[in-house]
Parts: structure tokens; C-alpha cells; sequence
């Protein structure tokens, strides 16, 4: 996916008219004055300390909010954008910097807490593993997930306000601004815009990803969302789990009920659109897959293994990147613990050991210490009682024999003193900037279309030229460009029509910059273009000089690189 496709798919979401309006230009600073009249408010009702309230304040020159995606491709490549070439990009508005980013922190300090205070709320993987495992499940009984097409973008701003509203409600504190919390939240949701290609924009519907309280919000929404549509269904789920937009259930009536039931939920809000599986034995949900393993019949109990997604590159470190040597083991470590903490039989976690393996194989990890891992992975270290003191520098390999010096000597070093003898030297390594650090940027830079090099406006090409001093005129043999070296050239104001003769070795694009820089820094070079120019060409630019190659020298190979000694004004040629 090149600048060009991306930048398709940025703007085929931007021109939706329904959630996004372009501007001319950025609004944070109105919106900053008003964030600052509500933190202030804060500080005066004593909810927040001075301290709290500078940083709330936020920077001074705030910084546009940058529009960018993440291209979703895990999708199926036939549903992309443009089938196998431009996949659909997930909308993030990074807002670090801007007038709201400190501000979206308070607001999730709050909602956070509230988030999770509903029956269905699943945290991560390892909570959905202990729900399931304690389920007892019918015989006969479907198993289905749901997902919410879209989510944040879709999301109406005051039925989601209204949520935020009620279960504030619900669960008061009085230690809680629910009024300025209310009103922060606004501006954020409605003060919305943000940067793109040079062009800003101004979100009008739902929230994008990016604003710290998002994860809360969308989960308070959908709690409120799922308790109403729940209650107007005749039929319900068994079991009823949700991890933000992705929903696990259990189904113990018939598939036309279910059918009729997937109805009820799309339509109880028109902004809310659902996509589900239902299947008898199986289904996948996150990264594990739940089904009705060989001792189902006899327990009643769901077994879980790895879910792979077809689109599982298995990305992982290649063996001869440049990380410490503990990277490699400990990244192998972590991920046979995952499979070992969700796999409930052996031949499954055997089974995708056998597809890490076979990855990290090709990513240069060898046998022997693929095989080493597999032995050691549950070993675990004695907790020492020791103080640690990290060694913090960034990874190299003069950095890892300076911390083993270090480490060696450093009970030498503190042999005779109290104050360090039950500690002990560790690294820290920082990890160096990679590809990704250097080319992956928020910002774009403008697509604009560069111009051709060969337009260069203060070059001339003429047959004849003439020296206003004695009158000579010189004639040309030869035609040159701008890209010409080994050339003696002409430089002719064209409001005193002073002139300047130079020669140069390298291009006359080269050169010309040269003296710009030298004009622009006032460079003393001695009594040469750069200097004596600047008193003839006093109030007037660059651009009104234009340049003519007299000659080239390019048979000579010499380097021309050189100034006339007289002054250019009165020089023949």
C-alpha cells in the first residue's frame, strides 16, 4: 500500500459528508479557551490542585489533531476498498499535543471505572478463560458471536452523551464534577477536527479512536445499548459476554429464534449494525477458539484452544535483528505461556506450538533453541531479596560490554560501603529507532505534485550576450541547461543590470544555490558575488537576477570552482 492508496482511502472516508466537515482552518485555539474556563472552574470548586490544573491547561500553541488510518489487512481481500489492492483503513485521530489530549485523561479517570460496571464486561483474553471455564452448557445449546460494524464512528453523539448521563446517574459520587465532566466531554466530541494532507477537517458524527476515554465511552454506550435491546427481545441468550464491540453468547433456542432475535437487535438502533456466526459446535472469539470438545457430552463444559486468523502472518522478531540476546528467548517464552494459559487439551497446545515453530523456523530461530525454550518455558527464577539498580542505555554492542564491566566490578566498586551492599546491577536496554520509527509518521506530507526540475526560472539560454562596460559581445556555440557543469556563466540584475561573471565546476543549479546561501547567511567569501552583489542588489530578491552560460570547459575536467578577483560590476569577459 503506497502514499497514493492511502491517501485514496483517507479521503474516500473524509468526503462522507455524514461524518466529517472539511474547514479552513484549525479551531483549537477557541477550543483551548474554552477547556481552560471549565479547568479553572475545577480549581476554584477545589477538584483539582494547581498542579492538576497547569497540566490540564495543556500547551500553549496547541497542535492539530493528525488524521490517520490503520489499514485493516486481516480483512478478507475480496471485501477491501478495491478487492486485493486497497484494504479499509481504521479511522485514529491522534490528538497528542492539542488542546484536548490532557484533558481526555481527566475524562477517562472517571469514565474508566464506570466502564466496567456491567454483567457482560470481559477485561482481556485471560478473564474470558475463567468465565468460560466455569460455564455449564446444554447439550443441544448454539454457540455465536456478534461483532458491531464500525463502533466509534457510529456511535450518536447525544445517545452516547446520554449514556455517559445515566450511569452517572446510576452510580454517584460526590467527589465526581459531573457537570464539567459533561461539558468536557461535549468539546471533545464535538470540537472534533483534525488535520490531513494540509486540509482540516472537523468530525460532526460519532468519536474516532485516538481520544484516551474512547475504549470507556464506546463500552459505557454499549452497555446502555445492550441492557435496552436485551429487554424488548422475547427469546435471550443463556450465557451473555462482551469485550467492547465483540460479543460471545450461548443460544438454547431454535435458529429461525435466533434469526428473529439478530432482527430485534439491528433494529432497536439504527446506528448499530451487527454481524454474527452462529454454529452448533464451535466458534472463534478474540484470539482462542470455544468449542464442544471429546468430554463434552460428559461434562457439559466448553473447551478452548489458539485461534489463528487466516491472515496470521506470524510477523514476529527475526533472529538476526539487532535486540539482546534475552529478546529472543523471552518473546518465545511468552508466547508458549499464552497457548499453555489457553489451551485446555494438550493436543491443541502441541498443535500451536507446531505453527509458531514452524514460523520462527523461517525467521531464522534454530532447532536447538526452539527445542530449549519448549523444555525450559515453565521454569521459573527464585525471587531474590535483592534491591535492583538498572543500567538505562540504549542497545549496542559496546553498550552490552560496558553494563558486563560494570556488572563484574561492582562489588568491588562499593566493597567497604554501607549504602549499595544488597544491591545488584542490571541492564536496561532503550531499543534503537527501526524502520518503522523513521517512516511511519501521523503526518503526511502533502501529495503534491513536485515540479519538473528543468523548470528553473532564472535560467536563460541566449545566443549573444554583451558586456555593458566595453561593449563586447560574445557569442555561444554551444546550448546549455541547467544541469550543465564545467561552466564560466553571466548573472544579470534585472533592475541595475549590474553583472557577474563566475565559473564553476559543478552544476549551474548547484551554484546558484551556493550563493544564495552565501546572500541569504551573508557569508563573507572574500570580495566575490556573495558580498559585493548584496551592495548592488540592495531591496531587490534572488529571483530578479537572471543567469546566462556564456562557455563550458567540460573537456578540461578542471575544477572551476573559483571567483573573480575584480569587482564583478566592472569584470570584461
Amino acid at each position: 500500500m503506497d502514499k497514493q492508496q492511502y491517501a485514496f482511502e483517507a479521503n474516500r472516508q473524509l468526503n462522507n459528508v455524514k461524518y466529517y466537515k472539511q474547514i479552513s482552518e484549525s479551531i483549537q485555539p477557541q477550543v483551548q479557551l474554552q477547556i481552560r474556563e471549565i479547568i479553572t472552574n475545577l480549581y476554584h470548586k477545589k477538584f483539582i490542585s494547581a498542579k492538576q490544573r497547569d497540566y490540564l491547561y495543556g500547551p500553549n500553541d496547541p497542535r492539530p489533531c493528525q488524521f490517520y488510518l490503520l489499514p485493516k489487512i486481516h480483512k478478507d481481500p475480496h471485501t477491501w476498498t478495491i478487492p486485493s489492492e486497497i484494504p479499509p483503513g481504521r479511522p485514529i485521530v491522534s490528538d497528542c499535543g492539542s488542546a484536548t489530549y490532557n484533558v481526555s485523561q481527566y475524562i477517562d479517570s472517571f469514565l474508566g471505572p464506570l466502564s466496567v460496571r456491567h454483567p457482560s464486561y470481559l477485561k482481556d483474553t485471560y478473564h474470558f478463560l475463567e468465565v468460560i471455564r466455569s460455564l455449564v452448557v446444554p447439550v443441544e445449546a448454539f454457540l455465536f458471536t456478534i461483532d458491531v460494524d464500525s463502533l466509534y464512528t457510529n456511535i450518536d453523539i447525544q445517545e452516547g452523551i446520554q449514556a455517559i448521563k445515566n450511569i452517572m446517574k446510576k452510580y454517584p459520587d460526590r467527589d465526581r464534577p459531573d457537570g464539567e465532566l459533561l461539558r468536557l466531554l461535549e468539546i471533545n466530541l464535538t470540537r472534533n477536527d483534525f488535520e490531513f494532507n494540509g486540509d482540516f477537517f472537523l468530525q460532526i458524527k460519532d468519536t474516532a479512536m485516538g481520544k484516551k476515554f474512547a475504549p470507556a465511552y464506546a463500552n459505557i454506550f454499549m452497555a446502555e445499548w445492550e441492557s435496552t435491546a436485551l429487554a424488548s427481545c422475547q427469546k435471550k441468550p443463556l450465557y451473555y459476554y462482551r469485550y467492547l464491540d465483540d460479543i460471545w453468547r450461548v443460544w438454547t433456542h431454535s435458529e429461525e429464534d435466533f434469526k428473529l432475535f439478530l432482527t430485534s437487535l439491528n433494529n432497536h438502533n439504527s446506528s448499530i449494525k451487527l454481524k454474527s456466526t452462529l454454529n452448533h459446535n464451535s466458534v472463534n472469539f478474540l484470539d482462542t477458539t470455544t468449542y464442544k470438545g471429546q468430554s463434552f457430552a460428559a461434562t457439559y463444559r466448553l473447551d478452548i484452544k489458539v485461534f489463528f486468523k487466516e491472515t496470521d502472518t506470524h510477523a514476529l522478531l527475526y533472529k538476526s535483528s539487532f535486540h539482546p540476546r534475552h529478546t529472543y528467548a523471552g518473546l518465545v517464552k511468552s508466547q508458549l505461556l499464552r497457548f499453555h494459559r489457553i489451551c485446555t487439551r494438550r493436543g491443541d497446545f502441541i498443535q500451536a506450538t507446531k505453527t509458531l515453530f514452524s514460523a520462527l523456523r523461517h525467521r531464522g530461530y534454530n532447532r536447538g533453541f526452539l527445542r530449549k525454550s519448549y523444555k525450559t518455558f515453565l521454569d521459573t527464577k527464585p525471587q531474590q531479596d535483592i534491591n535492583i539498580i538498572p543500567f538505562v542505555t540504549t542497545y549496542s554492542t559496546s553498550a552490552v560490554k560496558v553494563v558486563g564491566v560494570v556488572k563484574n566490578n561492582f562489588q568491588n566498586i562499593i566493597a567497604g560501603t554501607q549504602t549499595l551492599e544488597h544491591h545488584r546491577v542490571i541492564a536496561a536496554f532503550r531499543k534503537n529507532k527501526n524502520l518503522q520509527d523513521y517512516l511511519v509518521k501521523a503526518k503526511i506530507k502533502p501529495l503534491n505534485t513536485p515540479k519538473p526540475k528543468s523548470d528553473v526560472q532564472f535560467f536563460k539560454h541566449r545566443d549573444w550576450v554583451r558586456n555593458k562596460y566595453n561593449k563586447n559581445e560574445f557569442y555561444f556555440h554551444r546550448r546549455e541547461t541547467p544541469h550543465s557543469k564545467n561552466c564560466v556563466y553571466l548573472i544579470t540584475c534585472t533592475k541595475c543590470e549590474a553583472q557577474y561573471v563566475g565559473e564553476t565546476g559543478n552544476t549551474i543549479l548547484q551554484r546558484f544555490a551556493q550563493h544564495k546561501y552565501n546572500i541569504f547567511g551573508k557569508k563573507q567569501t572574500g570580495p566575490t558575488f556573495s558580498d559585493t552583489w548584496l551592495a548592488v542588489s540592495v531591496g531587490y530578491s534572488v529571483r530578479e537576477q537572471s543567469l546566462v552560460v556564456s562557455c563550458t570547459a567540460e573537456e578540461s575536467g578542471e575544477d572551476l570552482d573559483r571567483e573573480s578577483e575584480h569587482d564583478p560590476t566592472h569584470r570584461s569577459q
